[in-house]
């Protein structure tokens, strides 16, 4: 992380620890006391990613995770990972994932059992 500048790994804090949250641009830009432009473009610069996709991407490997470690509802999931609607959730997932969250899971538990 040292290798980052000082408002992309508050950021990157920020985020992680936010992943139930809005995470939008504005937001978390809002909140380190920075223009939306600045960090956007300092972001993308460091990261090769926008600050959208990071945040996607971390809540998409914190949902694949919270679905291997118990028996949450798909909605209870997509909640604890800041998406409401549940079909965008599973729409998500499926892209970054290439499975459904159901199919996720059953996958899981037969490699957990093995």
């Amino acid at each position: 992380m040292s290798d980052y500048s000082s408002a992309v790994q508050q950021a990157l804090l920020f985020i992680d620890a936010n992943l139930s949250g809005d995470l939008s641009t504005s937001s978390v830009a809002g909140l380190l006391g920075l223009s939306v432009g600045y960090l956007s473009t300092l972001f993308k610069k460091e990261m090769n990613k926008t600050l959208s996709e990071y945040v996607r991407e971390r809540r998409m490997e914190y949902a694949a995770y919270l679905l291997c470690i118990g028996e949450l509802q798909i909605q209870t999931v997509a909640l604890h990972c800041g998406i409401m609607d549940v079909q965008y959730f599973s729409k998500l997932f499926k892209r970054h994932h290439g499975m459904s969250p159901t199919e996720y899971r059953a996958q899981h538990r037969n490699v957990r059992k093995l």
